[in-house]
């Protein structure tokens, strides 16, 4: 989102300098899963430990993944799953001096490893200490400050990562159930380029990898992608899966014309995968 010089926001969009991210799973599919079907998927990799990616800003991660074996054929879906507790780090300079959890100054970092849940309990207007009980624990209070500010060398010295789960898509408190399919939403971009370009679409997976229901078993993300042009797999193709972190993330303050500092909340990789044959 842009902004016009001067004009009070009580956020921006930023790209955090790490984001750490969990997959379990990443494959390729004849028919849609987005209804958590996986019968005609086959996988790349499933784990159910995990592999803990840490993206930079402005390098397109990639992992290791171990050997597998793909059936020929054409797949128009990509299925990638993921935690919904996502860890970013982050520090920047500002021109005014800020305020953040502990201390005032120019230059700002994430310096609080607790987790903050992407939907309040209930209202915080009412109660803006209000928690919320999480599959990875309970959050932090909803007014918890998790980004310092101070000087440079401080910076450099206490940057940490900050955590956020996703504990819901809709426009909700945490005290009402999710919307149908795990809060199933379709992103608002296309992902990709040329033969891996495609429309994600997310949902919310329990630890059991069942549609979750509530903001408390919201556990993984489950990442469909209609592909523009299917992948034709041969016994010679290659592969690469890509993982970019974007300006999807957002700086929150506490008010349009008030210089203090809240937190770093988590937006959308950019997540492909390219096929060669």
């Amino acid at each position: 989102m842009d902004y016009q010089a001067g004009t009070a926001t009580n956020h921006c969009s930023i790209t955090p300098d790490t984001y750490k991210i969990v997959f379990y799973k990443v494959g390729v599919c004849t028919a849609d899963p987005d209804l958590n079907d996986l019968s005609s998927c086959e996988m790349f990799f499933e784990s159910a430990a995990g592999i803990t990616v840490d993206i930079k800003a402005g390098v397109s991660a990639t992992f290791d993944i171990p050997e597998f074996t793909i059936t020929p054929g054409t797949y128009p879906f990509l299925y990638v799953q993921l935690s919904s507790k996502l860890g970013m780090k982050w520090q920047g300079s500002m021109s005014n001096n800020v305020t953040g959890s502990s201390g005032t100054g120019k230059y700002c970092w994430t310096n609080n490893a607790g987790l903050h849940s992407a939907a309040p309990q209930s209202n915080p207007g009412a109660d803006p200490t209000v928690t919320v009980v999480t599959a990875y624990g309970t959050s932090l209070a909803y007014n918890a400050v998790t980004v310092d500010c101070g000087t440079l060398a401080e910076a450099n010295a206490g940057v940490i990562l900050n955590y956020e789960v996703m504990t819901r898509f809709s426009e909700a408190y945490c005290s009402a159930n999710l919307a149908a399919n795990g809060d199933k939403m379709d992103m608002q971009d296309k992902e990709g380029v040329g033969a891996s370009r495609g429309q994600p679409t997310i949902s919310l997976l329990t630890t059991a990898d069942v549609f979750a229901t509530t903001c408390t078993n919201s556990a993984k993300i489950a990442w469909t992608t209609t592909l523009d042009t299917a992948y034709t797999i041969t016994e010679n193709s290659s592969f690469e899966l890509s993982i970019a972190a974007t300006a999807a993330n957002e700086l929150a303050f506490s008010g349009g014309n008030n210089l203090s500092i809240d937190k770093v909340g988590s937006g959308p990789p950019k997540i492909s995968l390219n096929v060669t044959e």
